[in-house]
């Protein structure tokens, strides 16, 4: 699977870019592009089990992850690009605390990969999967509205009935 994605890689795939970044010759030498899949595959390997138990679990995992890896490096980019993967899977069955979490990740990896010039079909090979689509849920997440803060839910009970509201 390396091999395939550095082949990749190596013929030139460029193409979509964050705003504000040049398509063009890609930013990663085949070392870096190594480094970026390497740390996205130990994402997964280490916090993707927790997102269909506890989305906050996963969080907490990619956060960790990403603050022990080298600041503003391409292996805290690839740790942050495959946490916001992750939630995005998860967006797509519904699953509880995974749009937040994506919209975190969104912004971490997009300030970072636009710091080292990475494009968005290089980023997206560092993670299996069909980079078109996800390169297009992407841009649609980022142009649209931003969400609202999360509200702190308190139990109100009556009567002996009990349910959540917010604050």
């Amino acid at each position: 699977m390396r091999s395939i994605f550095l082949s990749l890689l190596l013929l030139g795939l460029a193409g979509h870019s964050p705003a504000g970044l040049a398509a063009g010759a890609p930013a990663l030498d085949a070392a870096k592009a190594a480094a970026l899949h390497d740390a996205a595959a130990q994402a997964q390997d280490k916090c993707f089990k927790e997102m269909y138990r506890d989305p906050n679990a996963y969080g907490l995992c990619i956060r960790e992850l990403s603050r022990a890896q080298t600041a503003q490096s391409v292996e805290q980019l690839g740790v942050l690009y495959f946490g916001f993967v992750g939630a995005l899977s998860y967006m797509r069955v519904s699953q509880a605390g995974a749009t937040p979490l994506a919209n975190e990740f969104l912004k971490s990896f997009r300030a970072l990969q636009k710091a080292k010039g990475i494009s968005d079909t290089e980023l997206c090979a560092s993670v299996p999967g069909n980079c078109e689509l996800r390169i297009g849920q992407t841009l649609a997440m980022e142009r649209a509205a931003p969400m609202a803060p999360a509200k702190s839910l308190i139990p109100v009970c009556k009567a002996g009935v009990c349910r959540l509201e917010g604050q």
